[in-house]
């Protein structure tokens, strides 16, 4: 009995070793590609937001977790929110189509800010945080 314990000891051994992985496999970081691209839609969609000729749309979108966050900016003087949410929303299911995803869902609640640009104009700024699923 103590023989055969010593052999299949063995033989665990020596299976170890064949099928042993280098220790610089195991000290590398596996890579994920988490960047995020920033994209400027092509069609702006002027007809939904006629009031305003300075609207801006940002889209940066992470591929890894396809999380999109969407920002429609233009000058607070001619800001609509209806406008923005209308546009962006547009823009959305532009996006959607091009990558071949089928819905998305709001994370949370849009947010709308004002703030000062670098040449000093008061501008307001739409913005959404979605998730998309194919």
């Amino acid at each position: 009995m103590k023989k055969f314990l010593a052999i299949v000891a063995a033989m665990f051994c020596v299976m170890g070793v064949a099928f042993a992985d280098e220790i610089s496999d195991l000290l590398k970081e596996p890579y994920a590609d988490s960047s995020t691209k920033i994209l400027t839609p092509s069609n702006m969609h002027e007809d939904l937001h006629p009031t305003t000729k300075t609207a801006n749309i940002r889209i940066e979108y992470t591929p890894m977790t396809d999380e999109v966050r969407i920002f429609y900016s233009c000058l607070a003087v001619s800001f609509d929110q209806g406008e923005a949410m209308n546009t962006t929303a547009a823009c959305l299911d532009d996006f959607a189509e091009e990558n071949q995803y089928k819905h998305y869902k709001y994370m949370r609640s849009h947010k709308i800010r004002y703030y000062k640009d670098e040449k000093g104009l008061k501008m307001g700024e739409y913005s959404a945080y979605l998730i998309f699923s194919r």
